[in-house]
């Protein structure tokens, strides 16, 4: 049951364009929960280089979507798309979060630290 990157779902692998590489998301990945929505989570899968984010997502028919890094004026960095804010990916007190629009929408999960 190979997907047309080779990578076997049946074993949990699946492909992350940022790592360019089958992997496990539980295994590689930072997992979010939605802050609205229990059900709902997210795993946050880096690049290599942290130059970018790939963002997996529970629900059944949302895309991945792909953030890239940029610097922040008070230092540190946030990972977005073209500076427009849709969603944010930050390290905030320790733990990442995701927000939409200045609202918090995911944050990491502490338990699977």
């Amino acid at each position: 049951d190979k997907d047309n990157h080779g990578c076997i779902a049946s074993a949990g692998y699946t492909w992350s364009e940022v790592q360019k590489d089958c992997i496990r998301l539980w295994e590689k990945g930072v997992r979010m929960n939605a802050v609205d929505d229990a059900g709902k989570t997210l795993f946050l899968v880096f690049s290599p280089d942290s130059a970018q984010v790939e963002l997996f997502f529970s629900e059944e028919g949302v895309s991945n979507e792909i953030l890239d890094r940029r610097g922040l004026p008070a230092g540190g960095y946030a990972w977005n798309v073209e500076d427009d804010d849709t969603k944010n990916v930050r390290l905030e007190d320790g733990k990442w979060t995701v927000t939409q629009r200045g609202k918090l929408i995911y944050q990491e999960d502490a338990a699977a630290k």
